[in-house]
């Protein structure tokens, strides 16, 4: 085809694009491409709407010629760089857009998607320096500037990202994005008095600034209130009450535990006033859970959250109980807890990786919570649930139970591999895999991490113990009968600040296969539960050059999977005589008495 006619397809082609004629657009610009494989604006014209009609391995394949015909088409890299990023593969996205920034540094798209992906990424240090430069180069677009800022308080930095949010609001009263991160970080900064004003100054206030003014007003009557000598003494205790969560679970029994001990508290949640209460059987005490949002005089206000939720209160001891799973914090949990008059960790290890990353070891204290029994399982009963290969899962001799979620801290990627290769079809197991908390696209998720393990592995499936894997939300009651079904319960985590599914087990008495790391060597030993040696690496995706974005640029503890096998293909083949209970153990060394004993060792003098 003669070069000149292949112009004017090209041109066509754009012209029915333009006027929304995709498909049209598509036949010649494919059109073009057969007479002339090379041909760049077909390339790129193609890319993008393959792209946008969702063909993404077609959009890619035509954009990747095109940048390694042509490597200075940078409109290519971006579009290229946008296709990668809507596939997953993020890094490769990263690579594409730094490569059109170092060249052409006042590309205004480029730093913007650039900064936006970093900070999804978890790399805020990055995030920071191409929204910067996205600013510089718009200095009058309000959005870029809240952007900023939104990156800045996810780093910590509230008293910067007010500085900007005020400005943008001094030259735009009415954006309600600006004025409503404006209150959150004056929350964040103990300053509920200017929140509640920024929120008053902007009229009708519904949505989340709504909960954030209410936080406002609670904290400035809870201020208030701390002067009043008439008022009881006590202490306020802030925790996500009504989520299910280890940092709600942890609360509800600190809560409980304490007021057995006759300590006078007040409760505040996640929103704002919690309506979570405790029950119990003594009047005395059912009174006094009634009265749990009573105003008080409070000493100290106990958070038990990640330090970068706690909102300080003025003129009250901000005190944290919090934790983080990896050998060092990181620098946004760095920055709020030196904020803190006190922070309280439940293990060793948390404290250690708060002092490893320069947190003063006279402002940390150790304090586990206690371990019990779920009230729910004391009459659950195992659910009748088939294996993959038609036997009923109670039928298996070994059940082995992990519940994670799908994150790759769970190491749901490892324990896969150590299941392929420690275990034979013919063996008397079954691995329950209970994962996440249901949604369409999990299941799909999961299996596509099954077939890189087995790729890893060299293993098939049918070559195995069989999998019965499980992503359907349960209720309570539900993952009570899981709990019923376990013989055992394996771990290959890379980092715990507790874990309170291996806890669970143990109370119910199912040998317990863990990492030795983080939380597990608070409560677990050799005596009662098979240890697997770790090493520290690279805090990576599964299978990825990619760091886990809670983790950017931090180590977690790598189990050695070979080991791991060795014991697992031990307590599968000889259950009872690799059995270790750690039922006992549990129970009797971490009470919940003496959890909230130490802990009102621990708050002494603090707060005078």
């Amino acid at each position: 085809m003669d070069s000149r006619f292949m112009g004017q397809d090209i041109a066509r082609a754009i012209e029915h694009y333009r006027a929304g004629r995709r498909d049209d657009a598509l036949a010649l610009a494919e059109q073009v491409l057969r007479e002339g494989p090379g041909d760049s604006g077909a390339l790129n014209l193609a890319g993008v709407i393959l792209y946008e009609l969702g063909r993404l391995d077609e959009a890619e394949e035509r954009l990747s010629r095109l940048v390694a015909l042509d490597p200075f088409f940078f409109q290519a890299r971006v579009n290229l760089a946008v296709v990668l990023q809507a596939k997953g593969a993020r890094m490769d996205a990263v690579a594409q857009f730094r490569m059109v920034a170092a060249l052409l540094p006042d590309q205004l798209e480029v730093q913007d998607r650039l900064g936006s992906l970093l900070h999804g990424l978890g790399d805020h240090d990055g995030a920071l320096r191409h929204l910067r430069r996205a600013v510089r180069l718009a200095p009058d677009d309000p959005n870029r500037r809240v952007l900023l800022a939104v990156s800045l308080m996810s780093n910590g930095a509230h008293a910067e990202a007010a500085a900007i949010l005020s400005d943008v609001l001094a030259q735009q009263p009415g954006h309600a994005d600006a004025r409503g991160h404006l209150a959150a970080a004056r929350l964040s900064s103990g300053r509920p008095d200017l929140a509640e004003a920024v929120l008053a100054e902007g009229g009708a206030v519904t949505g989340e600034a709504a909960n954030t003014l209410a936080r406002a007003r609670l904290y400035r009557r809870i201020a208030e209130e701390a002067g009043r000598p008439q008022l009881p003494h006590g202490l306020l205790v802030r925790a996500p009450f009504s989520v299910l969560s280890g940092y709600g679970d942890f609360a509800q029994h600190f809560v409980r535990s304490l007021m057995e001990r006759g300590q006078t508290l007040r409760l505040a949640g996640l929103m704002g006033e919690e309506s979570w209460r405790p029950s119990f059987a003594d009047p005395i005490l059912q009174a006094a859970a009634r009265r749990l949002d009573a105003p008080l005089r409070p000493r100290l206000a106990l958070s038990v959250l990640t330090p970068p939720l706690v909102e300080p209160i003025p003129g009250v001891p901000t005190v944290n109980y919090t934790m983080f799973e990896g050998p060092r914090i990181p620098p946004v949990f760095a920055a709020c807890s030196r904020a803190h008059d006190l922070v309280i960790v439940p293990t060793e290890s948390s404290r250690l990786a708060w002092v490893a990353s320069g947190h003063p070891e006279d402002r940390i204290r150790v304090c586990p919570p206690g371990i019990a029994p779920n009230p729910a399982d004391a009459g659950a009963r195992p659910l009748p649930i088939m294996g993959p290969r038609g036997r009923g899962v109670m039928d298996y001799r070994v059940r082995v139970l992990n519940i994670s979620d799908f994150v790759a801290r769970k190491n749901l990627d490892g324990l896969l591999r150590v299941w392929l290769r420690a275990t034979r079809a013919d063996d008397d197991a079954i691995l329950i895999l209970k994962v996440g908390k249901g949604g369409s696209s999990l299941i799909g998720e999961v299996r596509r991490l099954l077939e890189q393990g087995m790729h890893a592995t060299g293993r098939r499936m049918e070559e195995a113990a069989p999998i019965a894997l499980l992503t359907d939300r349960y209720n309570e009651q539900g993952i009570a009968c899981l709990y019923a079904m376990a013989t055992h319960y394996f771990s290959l985590s890379h980092g715990e600040g507790w874990d309170l599914p291996i806890t669970r087990a143990g109370c119910l008495g199912a040998g317990l296969i863990a990492p030795r790391h983080s939380a597990y060597t608070a409560y677990l030993n050799d005596e009662v539960a098979h240890l697997i040696p770790c090493t520290t690496g690279p805090a990576l995706m599964p299978y990825s050059s990619a760091y886990y974005p809670a983790f950017h640029g931090l180590d977690w503890w790598h189990p050695d999977e070979d080991a791991a096998a060795e014991i697992l293909s031990r307590v599968v083949r000889n259950p009872e005589g690799e059995r270790r209970d750690a039922a006992r153990h549990l129970t009797e060394t971490f009470t919940w008495d003496a959890a909230a004993s130490r802990l009102l060792d621990v708050l002494d003098g603090v707060g005078g």
